[in-house]
């Protein structure tokens, strides 16, 4: 339970409580009839179990079980000095199954369209594929040890890395490598709905989209020898020295949150593009999202603008949203945006080709038993590499980055509200 009192629901069924007040013998014919719904209920009821929970498990595990989503390698141990979380106060079941249903309609109805950029190559993937190609390497580790199969969870996890298995060049050079990800209308490529339910009709999600490469910025530079690259200003639009790219990374985690306060349309929603964000409040005579305010989460150089509405698709209540080309960072309308003043960078964003995220959509709910990967505090991706010199001074100038933390560490947009139904 967060501080702001947040019940997430588990599904369970027998005495005891108020509410409904389902019991005796009209719940012995209930499940008489529903035959079904027992056994759903006492599979879920038996994954929940601490000991299930802290077992140790395969890295990159999760509770899905096609074949094809399971990992082969990268094992995980458990975190001994990581505390369980305090079981929640049981809530009455009809109410609570109810509830999850409803929760999981809205979060299918209201998933965004994601117009790809043109031109686009480094497209999104499946978590668990990009976990068959990496190993996981504390920061402390060697660079030149190959393999370290195992990972704690938890807080301990947060200096780790995850490192991919061939030199990141070499997978640049290879366009079928897991770099470029996959083309989302050729092949199902989920988006991971981090959902928090706050009461029955009363909820807040994340839409995440993964992507394992992110391409850095192109700045014009003049080569100073041990001194460095130093960047140039451009002229009419031309380079007279020579462009290099800096901040690629391995790994790229991009989202947009919805809050829902008992209604079946979103009351706000929170667009996020790079250490930025823009908040918008859904205007249900218009049927659009409305600009309301945007925040600068980390960087005072950066100052994105963004546009006045966010529309809707003709058919159905997604949200429409644009990938910049690289970089990934969502925007709320195609063109060019200026997102930091000094160097300048811009992002490019367009009607490609469109990703119907709701097509494919993996939900994580407390209610459920989450994917394993979800305790992993690190990074996802290699550590920084071909940086400046001016970098042992402080200053992160890299053509290569860190890879990003992952969902666990992100702050949430919303917070739960007193909910209306």
């Amino acid at each position: 339970m967060d501080r702001t009192g947040c019940v997430s629901a588990f599904l369970r069924i027998g005495g005891g409580g108020g509410g409904v007040g389902v019991g005796g013998p009209l719940l012995f014919l209930l499940l008489l009839q529903l035959p079904s719904l027992q056994l759903s209920v006492g599979i879920t009821t038996m994954t929940l179990g601490p000991t299930d929970r802290w077992r140790p498990q395969r890295f990159g595990g999760s509770v899905v079980e096609d074949r094809d989503e399971r990992l082969q390698d990268n094992e995980i141990v458990e975190d001994h000095r990581a505390k369980p979380s305090v079981p929640l106060a049981p809530v009455e079941p009809l109410f609570d199954y109810t509830a999850s249903l409803y929760m999981e309609k809205m979060v299918r109805r209201w998933a965004p369209l994601i117009w790809l950029a043109p031109d686009e190559q480094f497209l999104p993937g499946s978590v668990t594929d990009f976990l068959n190609h990496v190993t996981p390497k504390p920061r402390s580790l060697p660079g030149d040890v190959q393999q370290h199969s195992k990972v704690p969870m938890g807080p301990d996890s947060q200096s780790w890395f995850l490192v991919t298995k061939s030199e990141v060049e070499q997978l640049l050079e290879n366009t079928t490598s897991i770099l470029y990800g996959q083309n989302p209308n050729t092949t199902t490529v989920p988006i991971y709905a981090h959902v928090t339910q706050c009461g029955r009709k009363n909820f807040h999600v994340s839409y995440w989209l993964f992507f394992p490469f992110s391409q850095g910025k192109p700045i014009c530079t003049l080569d100073m020898g041990v001194l460095g690259p130093l960047p140039l200003p451009v002229f009419n639009n031309r380079c007279f020295g020579t462009l290099k790219e800096f901040g690629s990374h391995v790994g790229d985690w991009e989202h947009m949150s919805l809050m829902f306060n008992g209604y079946d349309e979103p009351e706000e929603m929170y667009v996020s593009v790079h250490d930025a964000g823009a908040f918008y409040r859904f205007d249900r005579n218009r049927r659009k999202f409305v600009f309301n305010r945007q925040e600068v989460r980390k960087g005072f150089l950066q100052k994105p603008k963004f546009p006045e509405v966010v529309h809707l698709t003709d058919e159905g209540n997604h949200p429409v949203l644009f990938a910049a080309k690289g970089s990934h960072g969502l925007w709320t309308a195609p063109g060019k945006h200026k997102y930091v003043r000094i160097p300048r960078l811009y992002d490019d964003s367009g009607y490609g080709f469109p990703w119907k995220t709701w097509l494919k959509i993996d939900v994580l709910n407390s209610s459920k038993k989450l994917p394993i990967w979800m305790q992993y505090y690190g990074k996802w991706g290699n550590q920084h590499s071909k940086c400046h010199p001016l970098s042992k001074m402080g200053l992160q100038i890299c053509q290569f980055t860190d890879g990003p933390t992952g969902i666990p560490m992100k702050p949430h947009d919303f917070q739960c509200q007193n909910s209306t139904n």
